[in-house]
């Protein structure tokens, strides 16, 4: 699962908050159905930064404050790292969607 590759971006609120979005490749810029009447982007604005290796994402998790991941690849990592609970994982249609909080 080490090769399996994530989008990562890391933004930075007026308020000094680093927000740090990771999904997995094949997700980016496409649009997740949630139901009938509501879908979501997966946009490269807030996700498309950096294309890298999921075993690569810890250096950016340590900086983060706010983490945004959308996808298998990643929650899964993220999940045998023992860093995210499977009960923090939603759904956005089928695709898992977690968002932890670091620092308070």
């Amino acid at each position: 699962m080490a090769s399996k590759k994530v989008w990562v971006k890391v933004h930075h609120s007026k308020t000094g908050e680093v927000v740090v979005a990771a999904c997995d490749e094949d997700l980016l810029g496409k649009k997740i159905r949630v139901n009938d009447s509501f879908s979501v982007e997966v946009s490269k604005a807030f996700y498309g930064g950096f294309l890298v290796k999921c075993d690569e994402f810890d250096k950016y998790l340590e900086q983060a404050g706010i983490v945004n991941l959308l996808g298998e690849s990643i929650i899964s990592y993220l999940i045998r790292k023992g860093l995210v609970s499977e009960k923090a994982v939603i759904r956005l249609g089928e695709i898992p969607h977690v968002q932890l909080f670091l620092r308070f």
